[in-house]
Formats: structure tokens, C-alpha cells, sequence
């Protein structure tokens, strides 16, 4: 077991890598779409689309950019980055880092967006073009505020290096660059509560959101066309396709706590909590 976790933790450069070209790929791919090739019966709608593309874009360009391990060491949150910023400073590691927890937050705000509007538009007009702006970028602030006050808990270097040196100093010689906190201060429980805080109401929403729908599209099939009523259930398949991929940072909340508890320990294990 081991043997075969060490090649693998030897390939995640090459894992980030490939996550990066497809996802750079299929998120610019997507994007032009949304400006060149969308119809105008969806112009309204591909606004959230080009939020949400933009926001996958940026979080796939910080994972690459960082390459984040997270080190589990009981009382502290730690991050050794291997990616392209360890080259620059542990700062601009911990900074990409925030950036990424930002996405990864707005990304479940535009998922249930996407399913409020299905619903919005099966009793009323499309909304304006400005109403879905304004309501994307107000959507944008409770995650921009929480990731920009979490990059003032970055603690200094001294501080994270004493801190191993007294809990953990096997990391003290792992390559890469080392960012942390001053433990776990009222800072960074606030942003972990924010962030694994955030998927449950989300997801509720969406649950109750498209069993309405689903609802609504039964009691309307007689009114509408063929090809109104299969674009609306395409809709609403894409959506909850969506909807399930968010939930497998569920492996990465179970591989911390294998760690945390240490029922099992190797650092591949660490390396794959992020990717």
C-alpha cells in the first residue's frame, strides 16, 4: 500500500497539471460559447454562466498555481505549496490560496442561483439583463470579504516554523513553500465554519428549488411545446449533473480526518485533501 501511495504522491505534478489543461480548456471553451454562440432566448441566463465559468477559471488556475498540501497537525492549519508560487513567496502561495477558497464558496451560491432562476422563469417574464448582474456580483461579496479578512490570518514564517519545530518537525525538510496560522485563532474558525458552513443551506435550497420545478414543468406540460418542455428538463438534468460533482470534497473532508486521527498516515494522503 504504501509502495503504490508514494508513486502516486511522486505523479501529483503531473495530476494538477492535467486538472489545469482541462479545466482551463473546457472553462475558455465554454466562455466563448457564452459570447459568441448563445441564442438570444438564453442571453439572460448565459450571464450566470459566464460568472460561474469565470469563477471555475480562476479556481482551477490557484490550484495549479499553488499545488497545495495541507500538513495535518492537530491545533493549526498548515500548507506546503509546491506549485509554480513556491518560486515566488509563501505570501503569494497563502494569497492564491484564499482565492481559491473564495471560488470554491461562490461556486454553490451559483448553483443555487441557476436553480432559483429555472423556477423564476416558469411563472414570470425572464428578468433583465441588469437584475441577473446585480445578483451575481451581490452573490460575489460574502465570499470576497471572507477571503480577503482570511488573508490578514496568514501567520509569519518564524511563527509556523517554531510551531513544527514543537509539534511536527519531519515538515521542517519537505520542499516547497510553508505558510500557516498563529493556531487555530477566532479568525480561522470563522472561515472554516463560513466555508463547510456554506454547502448545507445551498443544498437544501437546491433540493427544495427543483422539486418545485420539477412540479411546475408537470402542471404546465400541457401549455408548453415539445421543444420548451425538453429544454427545460435538459435544463434541469444539467443542473442537478451540477449539483452532484460540489460533494466529493467529502473525500477530502475523510481523508483529513484518517489523517487527524491518525488511523492511517502517508503524505500522498496530505497532498490529495485539496486536489
Amino acid at each position: 500500500m504504501d509502495a503504490v501511495l508514494y508513486r502516486v504522491g511522486n505523479l501529483f505534478p503531473i495530476i494538477h497539471s492535467t486538472v489545469f489543461t482541462i479545466g482551463f480548456c473546457s472553462n475558455v471553451a465554454l466562455l466563448l460559447a457564452t459570447f459568441c454562440k448563445t441564442p438570444r432566448t438564453l442571453q439572460t441566463y448565459s450571464i450566470m454562466i459566464k460568472f460561474g465559468t469565470v469563477n471555475d477559471l480562476i479556481c482551477v488556475c490557484c490550484d495549479f498555481f499553488t499545488m497545495q498540501r495541507m500538513l495535518v497537525v492537530p491545533g493549526n492549519l498548515l500548507y506546503l505549496s509546491a506549485g509554480p508560487c513556491s518560486a515566488i513567496s509563501a505570501r503569494a502561495c497563502y494569497l492564491a490560496y484564499c482565492m481559491q477558497l473564495t471560488t470554491l464558496v461562490y461556486s454553490y451560491y451559483v448553483m443555487l442561483a441557476s436553480f432559483a432562476y429555472r423556477l423564476f422563469i416558469l411563472h414570470y417574464e425572464s428578468p433583465k439583463n441588469s437584475k441577473v448582474l446585480i445578483i451575481m456580483i451581490s452573490a460575489c461579496v460574502p465570499p470576497i470579504i471572507t477571503g480577503f479578512a482570511f488573508t490578514f490570518a496568514q501567520a509569519d514564517i518564524e511563527i509556523v516554523g517554531n510551531f513544527l519545530k514543537n509539534n511536527a518537525p519531519k515538515y521542517l525538510q519537505e520542499p516547497g513553500a510553508l505558510s500557516g496560522h498563529e493556531g487555530m485563532t477566532p479568525q480561522l474558525i470563522f472561515t472554516i465554519l463560513f466555508v463547510i458552513g456554506t454547502p448545507g443551506p445551498v443544498y437544501a435550497g437546491v433540493i427544495v428549488i427543483r422539486q418545485k420545478v420539477l412540479k411546475k414543468l408537470k402542471e404546465f406540460s400541457n401549455d408548453m411545446s415539445v421543444r420548451t418542455k425538453r429544454m427545460h428538463n435538459n435544463f434541469v438534468k444539467a443542473l442537478t449533473i451540477h449539483a452532484l460533482l460540489p460533494p466529493v470534497t467529502i473525500i477530502g473532508v475523510a481523508l483529513y480526518l484518517v489523517l487527524f486521527f491518525n488511523l492511517y498516515y502517508h503524505a500522498t494522503l496530505e497532498k490529495a485533501i485539496y486536489t
